[in-house]
């Protein structure tokens, strides 16, 4: 009875920690119609995106959309031109900005550090895991250190970091978790999610990090056979001990960041904002489908689900706007 106590009590202070949603209380408005939903942003939110564009149109065949993933900060700067309707971002948005944006968390997301599955030192590496001392280091720039250092074995290959050179909040999410800012986030610069990738599979002795829904194959519900998530020692001590098992799997990884046991600085809301109240019924008619029907394809595409009391909160905002 008191795990479950405990439990209970841990996923209440996870919701109110982790999980800050907000959207601007506006009131309702005449709504104009448009069969075509421009959409711009971040990878993060792209892959549950192209799941929620194609069961919408199910019930909604008129409605055609274009999406454009290029980046939270390039959607950012998109939707505040009024170049789309949309934006997706995985980052907080800035302070003076927010008040010209009507914003909507539709999910979470964690970021993990990752590593290509050729390392030389990868037994040792899965078995050691790697502190958060050591992550700051690397990240930052200020202490290099050896794949071997890192492994308890000789050897001085260095550790080559790749970091995302275009803005995204994978990066900022990684800078809160290692207390440093996101301008101190050191490394081979490489523009994209899916390059970044592509850079540390083929490179056996690089150490990056990425939005959890790219390290692993979305069909097979498994991490990728050449990228590992390296495991975190939150203990720092010789072997992993305690929380080990919750990056044995996908399953485990996915079920210990919605149970608050693994870091809650590295899992941030995702949003999707329009310039103002959105323009269009097919606009509101997507969003709201989003916060209530398509969350059921949220879990099964390795992001986190709304809460019921945000859910209700959105819902109540949408349906000012058309009444």
């Amino acid at each position: 009875m008191k795990t479950k106590f405990y439990l209970l009590f841990g996923f209440i202070i996870f919701l109110l920690t982790c999980c800050n949603s907000k959207t601007n209380k506006q009131g309702a408005t005449v709504l104009s119609h448009s069969d075509l939903i421009t959409i711009s942003g971040a990878y993060a939110l792209a892959p549950v995106m192209q799941v929620w564009m194609a069961e919408f149109q199910k019930s909604h065949a008129y409605v055609k959309f274009k999406l454009d993933v290029n980046g939270s900060g390039q959607g950012l700067r998109d939707i505040l031109a009024g170049k789309v309707d949309l934006a997706m971002i995985s980052e907080e948005i800035p302070k003076g900005t927010d008040s010209l944006l009507w914003i909507a968390p539709v999910a979470r997301l964690g970021v993990v550090p990752i590593i290509s599955a050729k390392n030389p030192y990868l037994r040792e590496i899965m078995e050691k895991g790697i502190t958060r001392d050591n992550l700051v280091d690397l990240f930052s720039g200020k202490n290099t250190k050896t794949w071997g250092e890192l492994a308890g074995k000789s050897g001085k290959d260095p550790v080559k970091v790749y970091v995302r050179g275009d803005s995204s909040g994978a990066t900022t999410t990684l800078a809160k978790y290692l207390w440093i800012d996101v301008k101190e986030i050191n490394g081979i610069s490489v523009i994209g999610e899916n390059e970044l990738i592509n850079q540390v599979k083929s490179d056996p002795l690089a150490l990056s990090y990425c939005n959890f829904i790219y390290a692993f194959d979305p069909v097979k519900k498994e991490f990728l056979d050449d990228l590992k998530v390296v495991p975190i020692n939150f203990l720092g001590k010789e072997k992993l001990e305690g929380n080990a098992k919750i990056f044995d799997s996908y399953d485990h990884l996915q079920r210990a960041m919605w149970l608050g046991r693994y870091p809650c600085s590295l899992i941030r809301n995702l949003y999707l904002v329009s310039k103002g109240k959105p323009r269009t019924r097919e606009m509101v008619d997507f969003m709201y489908w989003i916060v209530t029907d398509g969350q059921h394809f949220v879990p099964d595409n390795g992001y986190i689900e709304l809460h019921t009391g945000e859910v209700q909160y959105l819902v109540n905002a949408m349906k000012a706007l058309t009444q």
